[in-house]
């Protein structure tokens, strides 16, 4: 399903020629098209298709090289069978040759190891480049939902304030109020109305972020999806952090990668004790060569004359070497402790992320259900506010108090909102479980 899905919304994508605003993109749209189309994503393909590259090239070493060679050459020189007069000629040279290592410690068959281990190092880091990517998109996202949520909340307390600041004016008129209060409730206002712009600003700077991220155009048009978010999706269960942790350590790239680095590392290790063994060659060759000049024989009879063949084994063996091959072991030995230390900290640093994701989903709750107790608290305690200073039994210092307290409520049930379920979607990420809305 997950592959029949992708499929879709790539051949939608391919056949749309440029991305409109008819049709609206959902969380899970915008993740598969920056897993394809992101560039950082598409660069680490290019590193993938590179190893795929080098371990062919080390495979084919294991087969003899052959070569041909073709030279014609002119010389003019004093000829001492020709009474040291000038005398030019033109000399031709062919030939094959062959070489083949036969035997080199096995370097070669661990360049093949060590090639296919990088092939699939650089898979697991292109993996982990979306991973990293659909985290962004996902943060990304939840913060335009946040921003578009806080637009509103910042819509509604301007209009609020609106109605006060007519009201207000009333009061002035009549005499009711001086004219030092009245300027209280408009500075109010003016607040509001900032606050709004900042929402809106916010929103606009997240929504650039996504496109960035999508590769957008300038020209090209992004309409989302917005879905509602309900409390069951905030006060979902939590994972437990153990559980996600073991199967983090299971399926996350990284991890995978940075073991495979102790892999790579060891057969290293191996290449470099090669050099202490002797290494054999064989080598061969086949050539003639023919002058051209007049009282020469004719071309195939010089051709034929001066064939030659040549076939030798050669043996290396390292006797002292300036301390090259103890240097290059002692080097392999502390590349598998950096190995072993990076795959350390790469536990590390999943469980760190783990155990964060996890008290943020914990305390987002919490606050969560704090918040909605404390805004239903706020919005009474400004609604009587207002009821009263229409009567006039509270001043605008009261007034603007209470707004204030109200509107600082909205802002903390919102961000306990979006961090709890930006917590609550990442440890499900770690568990292997697609990031939807």
């Amino acid at each position: 399903m997950k592959v029949w899905y992708k499929l879709v919304v790539l051949v939608i994508i391919a056949l749309s020629g440029n991305l409109s605003a008819q049709e609206k993109w959902t969380l899970r749209d915008c993740i598969e098209y920056a897993r394809q189309e992101n560039i950082q994503v598409k660069k680490s393909r290019i590193t993938t298709a590179s190893s795929d590259v080098d371990l062919n090239q080390a495979k084919a070493e294991l087969f003899p090289s052959l070569s041909g060679s073709v030279s014609q050459s002119y010389s003019h020189a004093k000829d001492a069978a020709n009474d040291y007069k000038y005398k030019g000629l033109f000399n031709g040279q062919y030939g094959i040759n062959a070489s083949w290592t036969v035997f080199n410690g096995n370097k070669n068959r661990n360049n093949i190891k060590q090639a296919a281990l990088q092939k699939e190092s650089d898979a697991l880091t292109s993996e982990q480049q979306q991973n990293d990517i659909e985290i962004s998109i996902t943060q990304t996202y939840l913060q335009l939902l946040y921003a578009r949520e806080s637009i509103k909340n910042n819509e509604n307390i301007v209009a609020s304030s609106e109605a006060q600041l007519k009201q207000t004016k009333d009061f002035l008129d009549a005499g009711s109020i001086t004219r030092a209060e009245y300027a209280q409730v408009e500075s109010q206002y003016s607040s509001d109305k900032y606050n709004l712009v900042l929402a809106q600003n916010s929103y606009d700077s997240y929504f650039l972020q996504l496109k960035q991220l999508l590769e957008f155009g300038i020209n090209e048009e992004l309409a989302l999806d917005f879905p509602e978010v309900n409390d069951s999706e905030i006060e979902a269960l939590i994972p437990s952090k153990y559980e996600v942790y073991q199967t983090a350590l299971q399926i996350m790239p990284e991890i995978k990668n940075n073991k495979l680095g102790i892999d790579i590392a060891e057969v290293s290790k191996s290449s470099a004790k090669a050099g202490y063994i002797p290494t054999i060659s064989l080598n061969g060759s086949i050539g003639t060569s023919n002058i051209w000049n007049s009282g020469y024989p004719a071309f195939t009879t010089q051709i034929n004359r001066g064939f030659n063949q040549y076939i030798g084994l050669s043996v290396s063996v390292p006797i002292f070497d300036n301390r090259t091959n103890k240097s290059n072991v002692e080097r392999a030995n502390l590349q598998i402790q950096t190995a072993e230390l990076n795959y350390t900290q790469a536990q590390k640093d999943l469980l760190s992320t783990v155990e964060s994701l996890y008290l943020d989903a914990v305390s987002g709750q919490s606050k969560y259900s704090a918040a909605k107790d404390k805004l239903t608290s706020s919005e009474l305690s400004y609604t009587l506010v207002k009821e009263q200073y229409a009567l006039g039994m509270r001043n605008t210092v009261e007034l603007t108090t209470e707004q204030n307290n109200y509107a600082n409520a909205l802002q903390e049930l919102l961000q306990a909102k979006y961090s709890a379920l930006l917590s609550l979607k990442l440890l499900n990420f770690y568990q292997g479980k697609e990031i939807t809305m």
